[in-house]
């Protein structure tokens, strides 16, 4: 008789409140046995049972609504908290504008029946915005009230984060030796060679006086150095293109042939770096032809300095972008010193490893030369066997470049692809993402 009693009250406390009441009216009508008997004694609790249930049923849907909306909430503040940051407010202004938009959210989107309250905390630790919150609330017991409890306590916890857009400085530093003046096609090359005495590379200020460079302009053949210019300021205009680069970007222009020279700071002005673009150089003596890149390199990694972690503008992450053929000349001196020569050849890489232990991104872009096995000048320097694995110097270009700026090292060699490099290699080396 006693199972007989408990499993009726399991039924009638899994029911729905009007399956439970039925259930109950048909258990009293029993008069079997000693069924009436007990029924009629365990009546009261029997409903305050039923109620309880019912009760707990209508508390535990409303701890579900409650805990959607402070999941919602949170993760609104994140957002919110994320764009500010985006934007460039400070961290502070990015903490107060998520813990008012995760409060906005959770009023807008609690269900009446239910007293509620939010309360959230949010955190900068580098870029990461970290949100966590609690909500408390009251439901009114229709059923529990009778045994003194007309009220049931709820509370819930959630918790998110965000990660902000970083800070990023670029440095361009561009090689504007004078081979960086040769032809851009094979087309030009031949052209200046039948205009030029036979002269495509390096005879920017002949004998008598004619400047080759200017003599190319005149008749429209494209040097690289204007490639590279083109793919510059194909840069710059894919970071203004979007708000997120625009607002976390600066821009640096440096130079190198035989000196290191800055252009421009880092800076959003994108145009102050459009409008400095180094002029070609023009070699007409030993120490203007050459481009001693080992000597001047160690100016540029003090210039550009140690990278910081992204999370303000004072501290941004760094990113070298360099253009050039790859080759260290010291002095144009080896024409008439043979003992010179073996000095002309890639240049020396280790600069990557110092920039790497200060945490820069190193992305580089070679123009490479192309074999000139008619030039003697070329076949006592850049064409003798290479000693990194190439068969010429010209081929050991590539292999020390790549090694040093791995994933971020490409060639190109013509037009479009010279156009084309500095973008995609910002694109693939830069922890900006749009966000638009």
């Amino acid at each position: 008789m006693h199972l007989q009693f408990f499993r009726a009250l399991a039924n009638v406390a899994n029911s729905t409140r009007i399956g439970a009441i039925e259930c109950v009216a048909r258990f009293g009508k029993n008069s079997s046995g000693n069924i009436a008997v007990l029924f009629g004694i365990v009546l009261v609790p029997l409903l305050i049972a039923v109620g309880c249930a019912i009760d707990y049923s209508v508390a535990n849907n409303q701890r579900t609504k409650m805990q959607s909306a402070l999941d919602a909430a949170i993760l609104a503040g994140s957002i919110a908290g994320k764009q500010a940051l985006d934007s460039g407010a400070s961290s502070t202004a990015a903490i107060a504008a998520a813990n008012a938009a995760a409060a906005n959210f959770f009023s807008a989107n609690m269900t009446s029946g239910i007293s509620a309250s939010i309360s959230t905390t949010f955190t900068m630790n580098g870029l990461t915005l970290a949100g966590k919150g609690t909500a408390t609330g009251t439901v009114s017991n229709s059923f529990m009230k009778v045994a003194g409890h007309p009220t049931t306590q709820l509370s819930t916890a959630s918790q998110s984060s965000s990660t902000a857009q970083p800070y990023l400085n670029v440095y361009l530093l561009i090689d504007i030796s004078a081979s960086m003046l040769l032809p851009s096609t094979s087309a030009g090359i031949t052209q200046m060679m039948n205009g030029q005495g036979g002269c495509a590379l390096a005879c920017h200020d002949k004998a008598n006086g004619t400047d080759s460079y200017a003599w190319a302009l005149n008749k429209g053949i494209e040097l690289r150095y204007q490639v590279v210019n083109q793919g510059v300021q194909n840069l710059l205009t894919h970071l203004n293109s979007n708000s997120s680069l625009k607002s976390h970007v600066k821009v640096g222009l440096w130079s190198f042939d035989d000196n290191l020279t800055q252009l421009t700071a880092p800076t959003y002005t994108y145009s102050m770096v459009s409008g400095n673009f180094p002029a070609p150089a023009l070699a007409n003596t030993d120490a203007s032809a050459a481009t001693p890149f080992n000597s001047l390199i160690s100016k540029f990694i003090s210039d550009v300095g140690p990278a910081g972690d992204g999370s303000s503008a004072s501290s941004p992450l760094k990113m070298v972008i360099i253009a050039t053929d790859g080759v260290n000349d010291p002095t144009r001196a080896w024409v008439s010193e043979p003992s010179l020569r073996s000095q002309v050849k890639v240049f020396d890489t280790a600069f990557c490893s110092t920039f790497k232990s200060k945490g820069v991104t190193v992305a580089i872009i070679n123009t490479p030369y192309y074999p000139m096995t008619w030039d003697w000048g070329y076949n006592a320097t850049l064409g003798q066997p290479g000693s990194l694995g190439g068969a010429t110097r010209v081929d050991d270009i590539p292999i020390a470049l790549s090694a040093c700026a791995g994933k971020y090292f490409t060639v190109a060699s013509d037009v479009a692809s010279i156009q084309s490099a500095f973008t995609k290699l910002f694109v693939a080396a830069s922890p900006i993402r749009l966000t638009n």
